[in-house]
């Protein structure tokens, strides 16, 4: 009998392989385009690859998609003398990343649990390895250790009683407990994976490697100053993704990466330790966009000091965005109305020639923004400058398909003026044929409020507000221009509008 796949339904085909290293007998799952960019998914603390089995549905038919598992863990066979410590299992994954080839042109890493000691002994070992990280409560700081992990941690070597506090946690009981723990809604919590974690770690020798393991967790915390010191010195772009309710690495481990990655995306669930598996709708879109923006080799991800000529450097939004960009060691032009004609194609193409971009973010009277997008799309291509970010409005966002706020009734008439000027700029935009790379940035409707960067904002491609869990489109300033020097960095979203919210 022939099937045939409806179209628009694409999931991943899956292959399951074994690779020796030094012994041991590694077995992983791959899926997706060996062409497209790689992600390496380091699995947790019961668990083994199968806990990434629907975000490999998910996202393997578009990225290429490797996990392993650890010896000590799923279907890896490891030799009766192997000594279980994290830095052997990071020597493991080490000689499996060679043995695949994957350092060859670098993959995004993915750390969960256990994955982020095994993860960033491998980052420091190998930078030119990571062309990004993506942290999924995988802690690396001492305000991500709750009193419970605090007390696991303690238990060393020579400890009394802690072989056998170990051994408390490796019950069924504490495995369910470990995916059910702190969720929104345990029915959307499937029972395979803590069924399968527990016949795993019920398996000959298998607890014993975990007592191993949780005996050596202690030099992990040891080395987080030299994780910190890896991330602020490589600065690789980053996702952080983290279930808030985590009874072991609670929140204030997730914002603490903004200490030493302040670019990095960081975005909280309320959900547990394991989140992918009540949260994946919401947190595979944000991997797939990260993936896209973010994945390029280790080599070329030093960022570039670039010269940004910012045009209404003086205004609110404009000395926000002139102070992000300083602040990243860019070169930053102010360009102002006193000096220079925004209306003048011939005036702009003379004040920005020789810049690597132009932000421009102005308002006034007599269709001053509509006129100043014509006068850049006219002046830079003459000017040698092919990258323009424009500071739009609001108002051009849509409530409803088809119906702009701006166009709604009771649209604050105080702002009704320069609103439908952002828009027609917007639409002249979209509609000029222009060798020019723009991109349109649209705050929040209504809520763009002061404040610093937090970080944790979203920014897409679309023409509808981005809102958060209670349905509110807001963002600070700081955020706000976090995203617009993101995008002049990156030089994503180009030729389209896109908005920015948490």
């Amino acid at each position: 009998m022939t099937r045939h796949t409806p179209a628009g339904i694409d999931v991943a085909r899956t292959v399951h392989r074994f690779v020796e290293v030094d012994r041991v007998r590694v077995f992983y799952r791959e899926a997706g385009p060996a062409d497209a960019p790689t992600l390496l998914l380091l699995h947790g603390f019961p668990s083994a690859s199968h806990q990434f089995r629907r975000l490999i549905d998910t996202l393997g038919t578009r990225y290429h998609l490797i996990a392993p598992d650890y010896p000590g863990f799923g279907h890896t066979e490891a030799p009766e003398d192997f000594t279980y410590s994290f830095e052997n299992l990071a020597d493991v994954m080490e000689g499996f990343v060679e043995a695949l080839g994957l350092g060859t042109d670098g993959f995004t890493l993915y750390t969960f649990d256990f994955g982020g000691p095994v993860g960033m002994r491998l980052a420091v070992r190998h930078p030119e390895w990571i062309n990004g990280l993506i942290v999924q409560n995988a802690n690396a700081y001492t305000e991500g250790l709750s009193d419970l992990a605090r007390g696991m941690t303690a238990n060393r070597p020579g400890v009394p009683g802690a072989e056998e506090r170990v051994r408390e946690i490796l019950t069924l009981p504490v495995t369910r407990g470990q995916y059910e723990g702190g969720t929104g809604d345990a029915a959307l919590v499937a029972p395979d994976g803590w069924t399968l974690d527990q016949h795993f770690l019920d398996l000959p020798g298998r607890k014993e490697a975990q007592v191993a393991l949780a005996l050596d967790y202690h030099s992990n915390i040891d080395r987080y100053p030299l994780w910190q010191q890896w991330l602020r010195e490589h600065r690789p772009p980053a996702l952080v993704l983290w279930g808030r309710n985590d009874a072991f690495f609670p929140e204030a481990g997730a914002h603490a990466y903004l200490r030493d990655l302040p670019d990095a995306q960081v975005h909280v669930f309320d959900t547990g330790h394991f989140a992918l598996e009540e949260k994946l709708p919401e947190m595979a879109p944000l991997i797939a966009a990260f993936l896209d923006s973010s994945a390029r080799p280790a080599a070329t991800r030093k960022r570039t000091t670039m010269k940004i000529a910012i045009v209404g450097a003086g205004g609110n939004l404009g000395s926000a965005v002139a102070a992000e960009a300083s602040a990243r060691g860019h070169r930053v032009t102010p360009l102002g109305r006193a000096t220079t004609d925004v209306t003048d194609p011939a005036a702009l193409a003379a004040a920005v020639a020789g810049h690597d971009a132009v932000v421009v973010g102005v308002k006034g009277p007599d269709r001053l923004v509509a006129r100043s997008a014509q006068a850049l799309l006219e002046a830079l291509p003459g000017a040698g400058v092919t990258r323009l970010v424009f500071l739009g409005g609001g108002g051009s966002l849509e409530y409803a398909p088809g119906e702009r706020f701006v166009d709604a009734p009771g649209f604050p008439a105080a702002y009704l003026e320069t609103a439908r000027d952002q828009t027609e700029a917007l639409d002249l935009l979209r509609a000029t044929p222009t060798p020019v790379e723009w991109t349109y940035v649209s705050p929040p409707p209504m809520h763009l409020v002061p404040g610093p960067k937090t970080g944790t904002f979203r920014a897409e491609a679309r023409d509808t507000p981005i809102t958060d869990a209670e349905g509110e489109s807001r963002i600070s300033v700081g955020d706000f221009a976090a995203a617009v020097v993101d995008t002049v960095e990156q030089g994503t979203f180009t030729r389209e509008r896109i908005t920015v919210g948490y």
